[in-house]
C-alpha cells in the first residue's frame, strides 16, 4: 500500500531543494557599506559615458552596457538616490569580467591489461556528451564600484558572477531578468538615499 503523505512530503522537499539549488547559481559579493553611508550621498553620475557609434563587431557589448546602466539606474532610483548627468555625490562604473571555472579531465577510457570488456565499444554520443559536460562552465561577472564625487575614492564595490547557459547567442531581455535580482541583492546593504 502506497503512503501518500510520504509521497507528498518527499514531493514537497525536492522542490523546494530544486528552488534553492536554483537560487544559488548567481553569487553576489560586497564590500561593506560603511564608508559609503558616512557620506550621505544623495545623487549618483556614471564614471564614463557609453560611447556612441560603435561598430556592428561591439554592438552587442554596446546593448548589454546599455541594460546594466538601465538595470543600475533603476534600482538606485529605488533607493531614493537621483541620477545627474555629471557631478553627482558618487560616481558609479562597473565592468565585465569572464573565467573558466569547475570541470574535470574524463580522459581516455583504458582498460588495463588484467581487465575485460566484452562486447563493449564506446558510444561515441556518451563519449562526447561526457567531455562536453564534464568540461569547464564560463561564469560571467559584473563588478560595481562606487566612488566619491569629490575626491574619487572607491567608497563600496560588489561582485554579481552567474554560470553562462549559452555565450554563443546573449538573449538581453533573460540578462535583464536575471540583473535585476541581482543588482537588488548587491544594493541590499546600502542606506536609502539620506534627506537633507
Amino acid at each position: 500500500m502506497i503512503d501518500w503523505t510520504r509521497c507528498l512530503r518527499r514531493a514537497v522537499i525536492t522542490v523546494l531543494c530544486v528552488g534553492i539549488l536554483g537560487c544559488t547559481t548567481m553569487q553576489v559579493d560586497t564590500a561593506p557599506a560603511d564608508r559609503f553611508a558616512s557620506k550621505g550621498y544623495q545623487t549618483f553620475s556614471w564614471r564614463a559615458e557609453v560611447p556612441t557609434g560603435v561598430p556592428q563587431s561591439m554592438e552587442t557589448l554596446y546593448q548589454l552596457s546599455t541594460t546594466v546602466r538601465e538595470v543600475l539606474s533603476e534600482s538606485l532610483q529605488k533607493k531614493g538616490y537621483q541620477y545627474q548627468a555629471s557631478g553627482g555625490d558618487f560616481f558609479v562604473s562597473y565592468a565585465f569580467g569572464a573565467r573558466l571555472e569547475g570541470g574535470v579531465d574524463p580522459g581516455m577510457p583504458n582498460p588495463a591489461p588484467t581487465s575485460s570488456v566484452i562486447n563493449r565499444s564506446p558510444d561515441p554520443a556518451v563519449m562526447d556528451n561526457a567531455y562536453a559536460l564534464s568540461g569547464p562552465r564560463e561564469v560571467a561577472s559584473l563588478m560595481l564600484s562606487f566612488e566619491d564625487g569629490g575626491n574619487l575614492a572607491s567608497v563600496w564595490s560588489a561582485s554579481i558572477s552567474q554560470v553562462v547557459e549559452n555565450q554563443n547567442q546573449p538573449d538581453l531581455d533573460k540578462v535583464r531578468r536575471k540583473l535585476e535580482p541581482g543588482i537588488a541583492r548587491a544594493l541590499r546593504v546600502l542606506p536609502d538615499a539620506s534627506t537633507r
